[in-house]
């Protein structure tokens, strides 16, 4: 037992000294790889993470709000994990600090904010808002109203909160439990993500000028590149700030195949997607970023005011000037 409690010296330490509030979601389910070991990197360098996320997989939600209809679940959490027919959400049985919700990212972010902390954590102020790291990358602004991962980003942001959207290329979708034996493969891409969350989650806090962390109404969109088993060659990528706009930006379609007679999805790009309107124009884009596989990280920023530039404004209103 006293082996046991001076085990958790150094990390009641940590979490004293930084204390610092995140709430951890995803849209991948809380049973996740990617957020597991997300939240095990940042708890373990010393910020006090509260982990709420969906019970099962709710990749290509967007924002959109939904929460149970039901006290038990109606479907089995992902990989199982719980089982259907398990109370619509909870907490992992040794550790209140990570909970499942049955319903969509938007709404587990919500959970989280609106019930777990005020009701289990004596109303805990939240610093900051991490979703992901997703399984698959979310790029270009042709994903901003598909990506679970960046709908949960802005339902924070909607509520005064700054986010941080998350994604990697790593397109597996693995339970955390096969992966237990492996928190110190060095090449496992949810290691690498995660030590990555944590560098920029330091200087996030590090760097900002007040409270606020982000500016009002401001969201972060990362995508990480392929690294370790996937790209040995890329282990630590770098960080490069990016616009969401530009080339290789695309969004969901749809093709008809005559021999089936059915939809198929596919992907699309457009000018609408590679035009920049707002921020630095000259920033490369982060479709292309990734794009080139060169070992980068994008990090873009994005706003949820969404009403048009003043330029627009002006031509449309000019357009409509006998209504006004």
């Amino acid at each position: 037992m006293f082996k046991q409690i001076f085990a958790l010296i150094p990390i009641i330490a940590a979490v004293l000294a930084n204390g610092k509030t995140i709430l951890l979601s995803n849209d991948d389910g809380w049973a996740a790889l990617n957020i597991r070991a997300a939240y095990r990197e940042l708890t373990n360098a010393g910020y006090n993470v509260i982990l709420s996320a969906p019970a099962r997989q709710r990749s290509g939600w967007s924002g959109k709000f939904q929460i149970p209809d039901s006290k038990t679940l109606k479907e089995a959490g992902e990989f199982n994990y719980p089982p259907k027919g398990s109370p619509s959400w909870g907490h992992e049985s040794d550790n209140d600090k990570i909970w499942y919700f049955d319903g969509t990212p938007g709404a587990a972010v919500a959970f989280g904010l609106e019930y777990v902390i005020p009701n289990y954590f004596n109303d805990t102020k939240v610093d900051l808002v991490v979703n992901g790291p997703n399984e698959g990358t979310n790029l270009g602004n042709g994903m901003y109203t598909i990506s679970g991962t960046i709908g949960a980003t802005y339902n924070a942001v909607y509520r005064n909160y700054p986010g941080i959207a998350i994604s990697g290329s790593n397109g597996n979708n693995s339970f955390f439990k096969d992966f237990e034996n492996d928190q110190n493969d060095h090449l496992l891409a949810a290691n690498i993500y995660a030590k990555k969350v944590v560098q920029f989650v330091d200087q996030l806090f590090k760097g900002a000028k007040d409270d606020s962390i982000l500016p009002i109404t401001t969201g972060l969109n990362i995508n990480f590149p392929s690294v370790g088993y996937d790209d040995e060659s890329c282990e630590d990528p770098d960080w490069v700030f990016t616009k969401f706009s530009g080339e290789h930006s695309t969004t969901s379609d749809l093709k008809y195949n005559k021999e089936s007679g059915l939809f198929e999805s596919s992907s699309i790009g457009s000018e609408a997607l590679y035009t920049c309107v707002f921020g630095n124009c000259s920033l490369e884009g982060e479709s292309q970023l990734l794009a080139d596989k060169n070992c980068k990280t994008s990090v873009s920023a994005f706003s949820i005011d969404y009403s048009a530039s003043k330029d627009q404004e002006e031509t449309i209103h000019g357009a409509l000037n006998g209504l006004f």
